[in-house]
């Protein structure tokens, strides 16, 4: 059987990959490291593989190749078929990626938006992730904001009530997570939430934070008043993003018009994500 070659639009993105690692070769790197991790690249893009054809795609000499396979095999992200001489990548490489989910590719794609949300409006922005009945902040623009009342809250715990982020995630998340969201609050020895005592209550309270379209937390005079809203994936809520401004300036227009910002930016969120994700999964299609 005629092994594999490595042609077409999938041989220029490797290329790309490769341009880059070559540069990186320069630098203070463990070249070991990034040989084997550009072997790993390039088979990735196809599901069998050979000596030459790894050789030509790399630029790593061929003697290269084979001890780097034969190290990958030994630890099981690879393996061989003898009777063709060719290689693929076992299903154990899964497991590098693990480490990397969603919430990962919303930062990735989340900080710039944040960034130029502050940029233009000179506001700070935070993105927040549900965690064991709170939110907490993953990222925020205050190191880049002009107007900044407090230090950083980056890994800071806001509750999902009483906060703007909270309000946001608790307000618009689906029925059935909110329940059990609920359920775990009332579990929690330390919480001292009042309004879950009543059903009615907490129903009255969703009830107003989805009839405004965000969570809001006012400040008095001197301190600072938030705004947050859902950043939704296929219909499900990931995180939540909110803004923080002085509230002797908010006021309905500006709560409208920052409304419409934060929502657009959350839009922009997700697509980038969504192609994001598509461009870093192999087309399958084109292997073989």
């Amino acid at each position: 059987m005629k092994s594999p070659a490595v042609t077409g639009a999938n041989l220029t993105c490797e290329l790309r990959f490769f341009a880059a690692y070559k540069v990186m070769s320069s630098q203070q790197v463990i070249q070991p490291i990034a040989r084997a991790l550009s072997v790993i690249a390039a088979m990735n893009h196809h599901r069998l593989s050979t000596i030459r054809d790894l050789h030509r795609v790399t630029g790593l000499p061929k003697p290269t190749v084979h001890r780097i396979l034969s190290t990958l095999i030994n630890c099981g992200y690879v393996a061989k078929d003898v009777d063709q001489s060719v290689y693929m990548l076992t299903e154990k490489v899964l497991s590098l990626s693990s480490g990397y989910g969603k919430e990962s590719w919303l930062l990735k794609a989340g900080v710039p938006v944040a960034r130029g949300i502050t940029r233009e409006v000179k506001w700070p922005v935070a993105i927040g992730t549900y965690d064991y009945n709170s939110i907490v902040v993953q990222y925020s623009t205050r190191p880049y904001s002009e107007y900044v009342l407090m230090g950083s809250t980056v890994n800071k715990r806001f509750p999902l009530f009483g906060s703007a982020l909270g309000q946001a995630f608790l307000g618009f998340c689906g029925a059935a997570q909110r329940d059990r969201i609920l359920d775990a609050l009332r579990e929690d020895e330390f919480q001292e939430d009042a309004i879950l005592e009543s059903d009615r209550d907490i129903e009255r309270y969703i009830a107003d934070i989805r009839a405004r379209g965000f969570g809001l937390r006012t400040g008095k005079r001197g301190e600072s008043t938030h705004m947050a809203v859902p950043i939704k994936s296929r219909g499900e809520v990931i995180a939540v993003m909110g803004i923080s401004i002085f509230s002797s300036c908010y006021n309905d227009d500006i709560a409208a018009e920052y409304l419409a910002l934060l929502q657009e930016s959350c839009s922009n969120i997700i697509c980038s994500m969504e192609i994001m994700i598509a461009e870093s999964t192999p087309d399958t299609g084109s292997r073989g």
